[in-house]
């Protein structure tokens, strides 16, 4: 019969798992009205608790597999939540910034066995002129032609920070490096990414401030280095700013149409040659439809030079008559009235530099160098 190899659940159930199967009926002679189904793989299974403050949420497991959906013979699969309780405790302390206080965090014994083992702590903080930024470097199938360079970028000064020669991830093609850097608190600095044959890199690289590579870190990320069609994909220069509050930034508020995945922008400093930040295409996902955000840019302090920007903000999707193809329908006003609008310094200064959102594939625009920041 169709599924004979799945008429028990014996031996394919362990104890990291759990079943649940609901059994209110409702419908007539229908014990099992409800079940999880197609899709929801990854979602919580919550019961209620009664405690003594009231009834609290509790989380025991996470959706995982199953035969069919509401069948009255198979309940649901689910991981079992408590089977890895040391393993999640000791995930969210190294790489949460704000853990439950249930957790202990700054109690435990630190094993050494958390998450991919990350310090917890972000920065040194007996030393107020020391700074940490972690760099993943995420590989290719020929890791042996990438090599990096970060150097200082303030003033004149171009100081070596750290560097990693052409040849030294032979071997470890797919493998994901962190490195951890020590640098100058806010500060401006330049990481060059360079390939020797000329297709670039088709993996990314990701800057994070701190020891702990989590998303609210995030300070410089590129994935777009890389085309399999080209040999003249050899470098790239980023920067970015190892400080909280930049000297001086752009407001970039964008609101939304129905298809947040297909925009992408883009800011340059034409003077320095290096990208001060990006969101490449697919960085904003469904949840984004229709929302407004505000972006913040950083951009260099006072210079004698005054340096040159370049914003360019642009929309991609494969074109429905020959999906090879890239077009672009801006974010106004096919499917919603989106659009954008770039500020010098905060949304609240009301300097508009730019705004559209009727742009077809990209628009670019010069820009002179935002308002400094203010220190109250």
């Amino acid at each position: 019969t169709t599924g004979a190899d799945f008429v028990r659940y014996e031996s394919r159930v362990t104890g990291n798992m759990m079943c649940a199967m609901d059994e209110d009926g409702g419908r007539g002679d229908v014990k099992v009205d409800e079940d999880t189904c197609l899709g929801d793989s990854g979602s919580p299974m919550i019961i209620t608790r009664k405690t003594k403050d009231g009834k609290e949420d509790m989380q025991v497991g996470i959706v995982s597999w199953g035969i069919g959906c509401a069948s009255p013979i198979f309940p649901g699969v689910y991981s079992r939540v408590s089977s890895q309780y040391e393993w999640i405790k000791e995930s969210i302390c190294a790489h949460s910034v704000s853990a439950p206080d249930s957790f202990e965090c700054e109690e435990s014994s630190g094993s050494g066995g958390a998450g991919a083992g990350f310090p917890t702590m972000e920065e040194d903080n007996d030393d107020p002129n020391k700074s940490y930024v972690t760099l993943e470097v995420s590989l290719d199938e020929q890791p042996e032609e990438f090599s990096w360079m970060v150097t200082a970028l303030s003033g004149k000064s171009n100081q070596l920070v750290a560097a990693i020669p052409p040849g030294f991830y032979s071997g470890y093609a797919n493998y994901t490096f962190h490195h951890k850097l020590q640098v100058s608190p806010d500060q401006f600095y330049r990481i060059s990414l360079r390939d020797t044959f000329g297709d670039g890199l088709k993996g990314y690289t990701a800057v994070y401030r701190g020891n702990v590579p989590i998303l609210s870190n995030l300070i410089m990320y590129e994935r777009l280095f890389y085309d399999k069609d080209r040999t003249d994909v050899k470098r790239i220069d980023h920067a970015f700013y190892t400080g909280k509050e930049p000297p001086a930034y752009f407001s970039l508020e964008i609101r939304f149409d129905k298809f947040p995945k297909d925009l992408w922008w883009k800011l340059e400093s034409v003077t320095d040659s290096v990208i001060l930040a990006q969101r490449p295409p697919g960085w904003y996902n469904d949840r984004f439809e229709l929302m407004s955000i505000v972006e913040k840019i950083p951009a260099f302090g006072a210079r004698t030079d005054l340096p040159e920007y370049r914003f360019t903000i642009g929309d991609s999707y494969p074109c429905d008559g020959n999906p090879t193809e890239t077009c672009g329908d801006g974010i106004c006003c096919n499917y919603g009235n989106g659009g954008y609008q770039l500020f010098s310094g905060a949304v609240e200064n009301n300097i508009i530099l730019q705004s559209g959102g009727d742009y077809g594939l990209s628009e670019s625009v010069m820009l002179p160098p935002p308002v400094q920041s203010v220190s109250l």
